[in-house]
């Protein structure tokens, strides 16, 4: 007779590997198997660093370890459909595991834009592990690469692909950097940088065409010009990885499968967590773009600790994100400007400009703060910050009080370090000083 699991995971990705272990300390009498259709899993934040060859390959490859040393075993088979009355996943050999609960975390896929040429040898994708070894490959033998797209992924390469020593030009089809969707005086600073250190930045311009006879050799834009291309790297965006969905009758849309508050699906005893489902704001409560692997994690502890029997929901992503251009670092969480007006929400906004350290100290350096507060309320409700320093323990801070509802009083009043090295000056705690010209216009409307 098969053998029948408490939990099915399907998917190798961070997901998967942390609701394993979650599953495994806090519901041990289960039993766990995970599928997944890679034989390796490579480390996809770090992709950059390997083909730069900062990271090697070996110690690029997520451990088995992480997910064998709870006693679970890991079956490389692709997951194909199955049957959710008879509770069984049915894989690409034909096999059978059957299931008391099934997890879906199969993740997203780099897409390729349809465009003539996108055939051509050298169009080049890094998400998955098999493509990632085709691309190294490729790109030790080549000159001129155009990254394609101007999102994370692709300004996180271009700066790679430049330190290899590659002619580098990134062709972005919004009028800016990262999806053209934070502070244009941030993005406008971080487009800078990205040409200071040499690379061809292209904005506002539409690939129509990989051009090119087997191979490709440049990319035509919308304008008529080509840019010379010995390989193109797609970072346009991904999908969700769910061929399998209409097999189990699972309902979903364009950014992947619909899930509720503790990551059911429509079907019973059927669950979905990270890339692979439909993310929607801790804000507003709408569907927002949020494939990001500290989301998936964050998803894959609260699916772990409610199957363990605690009461704890999911509410939604705050898209703390975090990345450098150069040594220029740049932070946001939850809703910019542009998001806050395309739901119809009301805002007030803070704006200062802080120090990385005390301001009379040798080597200071600027750094630039926004925060929105949501007009009546005045809870915050996103931020953005820019320096040269790391910033992504502030950021998360920043996520947090989003999470937990706080306002421009509990900003100012909060807890701050100090120290000459490390911080800015007493009087200059990036969000309270940022906040002081609102928190002004309060008291005296107050009054």
């Amino acid at each position: 007779m098969d053998k029948k699991y408490t939990y099915v995971i399907v998917g190798g990705g961070p997901a998967s590997r942390i609701l394993n272990r979650y599953l495994r300390l806090y519901v041990p009498s289960a039993t766990t198997i995970l599928l997944r259709d890679e034989e390796r899993i490579v480390n996809h934040c770090g992709t950059p660093y390997i083909v730069e060859g900062i990271i090697p390959w070996k110690k690029g490859l997520i451990k088995e370890e992480i997910v064998t040393n709870f006693d679970t075993e890991i079956i490389v088979d692709k997951v194909i459909g199955g049957d959710p009355e008879k509770k069984y996943v049915l894989t690409e050999s034909g096999k059978r595991f059957y299931y008391e609960k099934l997890i879906f975390a199969t993740g997203t896929d780099q897409v390729i834009p349809p465009i003539k040429g996108s055939d051509l040898e050298g169009i080049l994708k890094v998400r998955k592990t098999k493509d990632l070894l085709v691309s190294i490959d490729f790109l030790n033998s080549v000159k001129d690469v155009v990254v394609l797209g101007g999102g994370y992924i692709g300004v996180e390469f271009a700066q790679s692909l430049k330190n290899m020593g590659k002619n580098v030009t990134i062709v972005e089809l919004l009028p800016h950097i990262f999806g053209n969707n934070y502070d244009e005086k941030f993005t406008e600073k971080l487009e800078e940088e990205i040409e200071n250190l040499g690379i061809n930045l292209i904005t506002g311009k539409k690939a129509v065409e990989f051009t090119g006879k087997g191979r490709v050799e440049g990319v035509l834009l919308d304008d008529g010009s080509i840019i010379k291309a010995d390989a193109v790297l797609s970072a346009v965006g991904v999908k969700p990885n769910i061929e399998y969905a209409d097999s189990f009758g699972l309902e979903y849309n364009r950014n992947g499968l619909i899930v509720d508050e503790f990551f059911r699906t429509n079907v019973k005893d059927i669950y979905a967590i990270g890339d692979c489902i439909d993310t929607i704001s801790f804000i507003t409560k709408k569907s927002v773009p949020g494939k990001l692997g500290s989301n998936a994690g964050m998803m894959a502890r609260i699916l772990g600790l409610q199957q363990a029997g605690l009461d704890i929901k999911y509410e939604g992503v705050i898209n703390v994100v975090v990345t450098k251009v150069g040594n220029l670092y740049f932070g946001a969480a939850g809703l910019t400007e542009k998001n806050c007006d395309s739901f119809g929400i009301e805002y007030e906004k803070a704006e200062a400009t802080s120090t990385t350290i005390y301001a009379n100290m040798p080597h200071v350096k600027d750094v630039y703060v926004k925060i929105l507060y949501e007009k009546g309320s005045l809870k915050i409700i996103g931020g953005e910050l820019l320096g040269y320093t790391n910033i992504a323990g502030f950021v998360e801070v920043l996520g947090e009080m989003i999470r937990h509802g706080e306002n421009i009083f509990d900003v100012v009043t909060m807890h701050y370090s100090s120290h000459p090295e490390m911080t800015p000056k007493t009087s200059h705690p990036y969000f309270a000083f940022c906040s002081e010209k609102i928190l002004k216009k309060i008291i005296e409307d107050r009054r």
